[in-house]
């Protein structure tokens, strides 16, 4: 099944246009994080996401506007100003025809309130990640208010991040990571990533899969969010969400091996590996 869909992502029908292959909102970066929405959107599309745009504060949307050609921007309030932006995020969704969203990469804590009034408020399929995990501490029925309405919401921490999570969730935390991964996904109703050694994907019905691509290389600022951008790059084209979580590490994982043939593990950089997707693809089509 996953060879079929590597091929049909290499291989486009001819009468298509962008709009066939979905739009990425990348919500993120501050003044000290900007590279990391331009990281998740940059791998976005990549992976073969049709759009991205990356919104964000104004001070940094000038910065991005330098960096990067092919992501567009949108302008945003100030992160504490969260009802002015919950309405504009809404009305470019709808009006941008927005099919994923991305949220957490390089936002500053001032965003925590708003992280949690977006889960609430919009109903889109979403990758959270990095900032979205101090949000969401000690705030876990928020999540599972938003997996209610949102069957497709992928959280992406690293065991760290996955452990500042379960803050009082004694029965969680005191599990194996596979166990609790499984029994946080069947509770939680949400696709788990957890960054780790060997990734493990957990889907919502509690299956968990073992990732075996990678290196230590990946072991560098960035690659997160480079993982990140991958997942809702094939969730734009219409993979259901544990299927797109896991063929991304995988994607992820091969293009670092990629990558280190050439720039060693301890040359490699986030940069590197999103150069190296498609090369993955293809060996991933073969």
């Amino acid at each position: 099944m996953d060879k079929e869909i590597w091929h049909s992502l290499l291989h486009r029908a001819a009468e298509t246009n962008k709009y066939d292959y979905g739009h990425v909102l990348v919500i993120g970066g501050s003044e000290a994080l900007v590279g990391a929405p331009v990281l998740a959107a940059r791998s976005a599309l990549r992976t073969g996401a049709g759009l991205v745009t990356i919104a964000s504060t104004a001070d940094v949307v000038a910065l991005i506007d330098r960096d990067i050609e092919e992501v567009m921007t949108l302008s945003l309030p100030n992160w504490d100003q969260t009802k002015q932006l919950v309405a504009a995020l809404k009305s470019f969704a709808a009006d941008r025809h927005v099919s994923v969203i991305i949220m957490g990469p390089g936002l500053p804590a001032a965003a925590d309130e708003a992280i949690r009034a977006l889960l609430e408020h919009i109903h889109l399929p979403m990758v959270l990640d990095a900032e979205c995990f101090t949000a969401l501490s000690g705030n876990l029925p928020a999540l599972q208010a938003a997996a209610t309405s949102n069957s497709s919401l992928v959280l992406t921490p690293h065991s760290g991040e996955y452990a500042r999570l379960l803050q009082g969730q004694d029965s969680l935390g005191n599990a194996s990571e596979t166990d609790s991964a499984a029994q946080f996904t069947r509770y939680y109703h949400v696709t788990l990533v957890l960054k780790r050694h060997h990734t493990l994907v957990a889907g919502a019905d509690g299956a968990v899969h073992q990732n075996t691509t990678g290196n230590p290389g990946l072991a560098t600022a960035g690659a997160g969010d480079v993982l990140t951008g991958i997942i809702a790059g094939l969730l734009a084209q219409n993979i259901e969400p544990f299927t797109a979580a896991r063929m991304a590490v995988q994607l992820h994982g091969l293009a670092a091996d990629a990558a280190a043939q050439s720039k060693t593990e301890p040359g490699l950089i986030a940069s590197d590996v999103i150069e190296s997707i498609p090369a993955a693809l293809h060996m991933l089509d073969r």
